[in-house]
């Protein structure tokens, strides 16, 4: 049944097409999203810009034009740097800047058939164990132990490629603030008992303390208009702001360069 979904999905263009790549924790980077209001007179040429900055992953449009940029950085200068080329490509003047909670490496990290696993993988993360087995010249037993770790330690990102612009439902990212003494546990329990089904992924940060990004899917505006009602009548957040994403950008080249450079490594070790 999710199978025949998912391909329906496809056929409609929602979907198009999955992939596999490097998670920014493989990368041993900081996942950070820098979000505010764009003054670009063009969003398509303000993503092209974009293409030149290697840290970009994905832009986010939303209504408005406020922009949420995901990206990935290993420091100061490189949050600076990224920041800077945000502000430029998309004329944002007030950008905001979210660091996601990315967990440190434990045990040995990703050796050489992990990556060219994750290679084969890129263009259709579905692809059948046996054909990656052949491919790479192994058992289908270590591609799926491998593959296996690789998810349980959040080593590699599993994922789709969709475009609103296709979809009857709307996808929204929710700005949620905690009231002051409000732990997240609280919200995240609230999230999992009522909210769940429309959930896609959330957002909490290092660096923003009590401030959620909730991506959120509903059927049309009036569903909308009553989980926003709902998550304000629970009584713990400040303010619950909805902005309805129109386009999605993906650049899935960047990670791709790093997963090449890896592997250079890799085969001289």
């Amino acid at each position: 049944m999710v199978h025949r979904r998912v391909q329906n999905l496809m056929d409609a263009e929602i979907i198009r097409g999955t992939y596999a790549a490097l998670s920014f924790k493989a990368m041993r980077a900081m996942w950070v999203i820098v979000h505010g209001w764009a003054k670009a007179s063009s969003m398509d040429e303000a993503a092209k810009a974009l293409k030149d900055e290697q840290h970009v992953a994905i832009v986010q449009v939303a209504s408005g034009n406020y922009v949420y940029v995901h990206g990935n950085v290993t420091d100061a200068v490189g949050l600076a740097e990224l920041v800077t080329s945000v502000q430029r490509a998309l004329v944002m003047t007030d950008p905001q800047m979210g660091i996601v909670h990315t967990p440190p490496v434990d045990g040995p990290g990703l050796n050489g058939m992990d990556l060219r696993i994750i290679k084969a993988l890129a263009n259709d993360a579905r692809r059948p164990v046996s054909e990656l087995a052949e491919e790479l010249g192994t058992t289908a037993k270590t591609v799926r132990r491998r593959l296996d770790r690789l998810i349980r330690e959040e080593l590699v990102q599993l994922s789709i490629h969709w475009q609103p612009d296709t979809m009857g439902d709307m996808v929204s990212q929710i700005h949620l603030m905690l009231k002051e003494g409000v732990p997240n546990e609280r919200a995240a329990f609230l999230m999992i008992k009522k909210y769940a089904p429309g959930i896609i992924r959330s957002y909490t940060f290092s660096n923003v303390p009590g401030f959620i990004l909730l991506t959120y899917c509903n059927r049309n505006a009036r569903e909308m208009q009553e989980t926003c009602r709902g998550l304000e009548a629970e009584g713990i957040f400040i303010n619950v702001v909805p902005n309805v994403i129109r386009a999605i950008y993906h650049y899935p080249e960047h990670r791709h360069a790093v997963m090449q450079d890896m592997l250079r490594k890799a085969e001289r070790n």
